[in-house]
């Protein structure tokens, strides 16, 4: 079983957002389904997702938000992971995991 990286990021509500996320963990081939999402809590009912794509040349991952989306997101400590499923295989491995702090912005 592989672990993920972990990471920490912050979302400043009402911005758009943009990481690249280096993935240690496999190398990418460029045909994955990557799903990326946020989350106030593991078992939150209510979710976000980011808007993913691989860049294999750095074998990453990039994630973004637009400004209306990181808007409704619950200032705090939040939780996200990244996953990937083959599309050859269907096997679902989970990249990255992780905390992202929502910070308020003061001049929207």
């Amino acid at each position: 079983m592989s672990v993920p990286a972990v990471t920490s990021l912050v979302i400043y509500k009402g911005t758009d957002f943009e990481k690249k996320v280096s993935i240690a963990l496999t190398t990418l081939a460029g045909t994955e389904t990557i799903t990326a999402k946020i989350r106030k809590h593991e078992t939150a009912s209510t979710s976000y997702s980011f808007d993913t794509h691989i860049d294999t040349t750095n074998n990453a991952v990039v994630i973004s938000m637009g400004n209306s989306v990181t808007d409704d997101l619950t200032e705090g400590r939040n939780y996200f992971d990244i996953i990937s499923q083959n599309s050859s295989t269907n096997k679902i491995i989970k990249l990255v995991e992780g905390s992202i702090i929502v910070n308020p912005t003061v001049s929207s």
